[in-house]
């Protein structure tokens, strides 16, 4: 966790997990001041199930929250009508924060980081490994009529497709097609050579109609295994690790991670930061583990890096007979 705004998505997922269906968890809402409708009142989260409404506010500091802030909470809730306030923590509380929160009725959360033998005695920690196609002596053939053809500047058509959408067609079409040798499975080393065709409707390049795509070339499966320097329970300060429904497993990619509520998790893979080879797609994540898992939510975070990373490609003109 590297800021407040990550570090209130944290939890937000959190409680998306831990309230299940039939809640609406909010990230960053806005309330109406009872007292001056016109001005929204900005809350880090919401919860909102059968007409009760929890607050949850976040603090992502290095020092403990001290009574003051504790206080501020207490006037919140009343000045909004909520029915309940949740103060989380990244750094733990005071002794007079504990004591105040208890009188007025402050929920209060914090993380617990785990050592290396309470992360083997909790005998769930999973892997994760993420998957990448990446490509070499790729060849896009695009097929024009013959008058079509003489009109094109090769230089302004290499430039153009950069930007084109037949740029992603062609490799999610190579995509396609190599899916079906089942790659993660099948565990698949070396290259693969692949072949595709693509016959566009109402395709323009440069301003001439393109008949047909053919695109060539090798592919193999790249692997990379993601590393979890941290893992941290999730609950009240009160609570040991032991005790504690949550815990989450923080890997060494963004804002990736996996939260553990019991067997249920839920998976957020963060590739906005990654940093692969030239011609390299992005196509799977495996979560994998002794136990057993109900996977409740999955959440791709960094789609921008979904496409192809910029490479040398061939690029032929071809016209039709």
């Amino acid at each position: 966790m590297t800021n407040s705004d990550t570090f209130e998505r944290q939890i937000h997922r959190i409680h998306e997990l831990l309230e299940g269906s039939g809640a609406a968890v909010t990230w960053n809402d806005h309330l109406p001041d009872p007292d001056n409708p016109k001005q929204p009142r900005q809350i880090d989260i919401t919860i909102r199930r059968d007409r009760q409404l929890a607050l949850i506010e976040c603090r992502f500091h290095r020092s403990r929250q001290n009574v003051k802030w504790i206080e501020e909470l207490i006037g919140r809730r009343v000045s909004l009508g909520a029915d309940s306030v949740i103060a989380v923590s990244s750094s733990g509380f005071t002794e007079g924060a504990f004591k105040k929160a208890e009188r007025f009725g402050i929920i209060l959360r914090d993380f617990r980081g785990l050592t290396d033998d309470e992360i083997l005695n909790w005998g769930r920690s999973v892997a994760l490994t993420l998957f990448f196609y990446q490509y070499s002596d790729i060849n896009l053939t695009l097929l024009f009529e013959k008058g079509s053809a003489a009109q094109l500047d090769s230089n302004k058509l290499r430039s153009e497709l950069k930007a084109h959408p037949l740029w992603q067609s062609v490799f999610n079409a190579a995509a396609d097609q190599l899916g079906t040798l089942n790659p993660v499975t099948n565990e698949i080393k070396g290259c693969v050579e692949f072949k595709v065709r693509l016959k566009p409707e109402a395709l323009y390049i440069s301003g001439e109609p393109v008949l047909e795509a053919e695109f060539t070339g090798n592919a193999r499966v790249s692997v990379r295994e993601v590393r979890c320097p941290v893992v941290r329970a999730y609950g009240s300060p009160e609570l040991n690790v032991g005790q504690r429904d949550i815990v989450v497993e923080h890997f060494s990619l963004g804002e990736t991670s996996i939260i553990h509520n019991g067997s249920r998790v839920s998976v957020v893979v963060d590739i906005s930061m990654i940093d692969v080879p030239p011609l390299s797609q992005f196509r799977f994540a495996r979560v994998s583990g002794k136990q057993e898992m109900d996977f409740e939510a999955f959440e791709l975070l960094g789609v921008e890096k979904i496409g192809p990373t910029p490479g040398t490609i061939g690029i032929g003109i071809a016209c039709s007979t």
